[in-house]
């Protein structure tokens, strides 16, 4: 389960107008991007009919780009939600000739610059809109490239994460974009959907404005005027790892408005190896469900390490996903192996 640090953190999906790759190279080139297989790197002089042209160079790459392009299928169009895209805007999509799909090694807020930049020489060449894979939420080109000007977290949330709803709750959808979790309210006499929204997109502007140290236990509120709620992260149960829509960095559950909070120790103990890794690589030798008692009984007994919970969180995002609590690992164990 452990994963490269090198891992994709961001997929975006543009349609455009160029047929196939060998199109969107020769484009690229002349913007000063280097497409090498399905490589891309920036940062040299561009060149027309060979000849370099420094004063039109606008690449600026700081990390290379997998690409790969795709065929139109005929369901471009559908791709395109009608809450963020006009019926005009679709019929233009759906005409595209087919798309690059873009892995990105970087978090959508740290290299928030270099992305837009990159998706603005992708529009001079042909882009016509940009879809985050890991939340399906897309937009035209130019009002996504809108959403990524200046320093505002709140135009990055909404170009990254939707909130998706059903008659117990809502839970955001996208937050790995920014390697964090997502966030999770059931609803109550207390909490509507309005309020749900209100929550949870407060939590999360909060989250990839000020990456703040978040444990389980402690409690969140958007002001001083609401009700405190306690956060405890669990796996993400909404898709299974793997769907491009998984979350692997968990998902807060937000407890009743005033729930109180909990202890929380003063330094983290972290299993070494991930107790997901353990549970996992026991149950494949033992060919079956392990029971509630053999997971508490791994889990009480697993090597760990004391760190500063800082460290801990910078462990855990080098690595690329969260582990269990070892405190909850029976209930968090059935939807960590749920979603293998």
């Amino acid at each position: 389960m452990d994963k490269q640090p090198d891992r994709v953190h961001v997929t975006l999906f543009l349609p455009g107008t160029p047929r196939d790759l060998h199109e969107w190279g020769r484009a690229l080139d002349v913007r000063g991007f280097v497409l090498t297989g399905n490589t891309l790197r920036g940062g040299r002089s561009p060149s027309v009919y060979g000849i370099r042209l420094p004063f039109l160079g606008k690449a600026s790459l700081p990390f290379p780009v997998e690409l790969e392009w795709v065929k139109n299928d005929g369901s471009f169009g559908q791709a395109f939600s009608s809450e963020t895209t006009s019926d005009k805007q679709r019929s233009v999509i759906e005409r595209a000739l087919g798309g690059l799909v873009l892995h990105l090694p970087v978090d959508l807020h740290r290299e928030r610059a270099a992305i837009a930049n990159l998706v603005r020489e992708l529009a001079s060449c042909g882009a016509l809109a940009v879809r985050h894979e890991g939340s399906k939420v897309g937009y035209p080109v130019g009002r996504w490239l809108e959403l990524m000007k200046g320093t505002d977290p709140g135009s990055l949330y909404r170009a990254a994460v939707i909130v998706l709803r059903n008659e117990r709750g809502a839970t955001t959808c996208g937050m790995h974009a920014f390697s964090l979790p997502d966030a999770q309210v059931t609803f109550d006499d207390d909490t509507d959907e309005g309020t749900a929204n209100g929550l949870l997109g407060a939590l999360n502007v909060y989250q990839i404005e000020e990456t703040p140290l978040l444990l389980s236990g402690q409690t969140f509120a958007p002001d001083a005027q609401t009700p405190r709620r306690v956060l405890h992260r669990w796996p993400d149960a909404t898709y299974p790892r793997g769907h491009a829509c998984h979350n692997p960095f968990g998902v807060w559950r937000l407890g009743r408005s005033g729930s109180a909070g909990e202890p929380a120790p003063k330094m983290a103990t972290v299993p070494i190896p991930t107790l997901v890794a353990v549970l996992a690589a026991t149950e494949e030798k033992a060919g079956r469900p392990l029971t509630r008692e053999e997971v508490e009984d791994l889990a009480s007994k697993c090597t760990c390490i004391t760190m500063d919970h800082r460290d801990a969180q910078a462990l855990e995002r080098s690595r690329g996903y969260a582990d269990i609590d070892p405190s909850r690992a029976w209930e968090q164990w059935q939807i960590a192996r749920r979603s293998a």
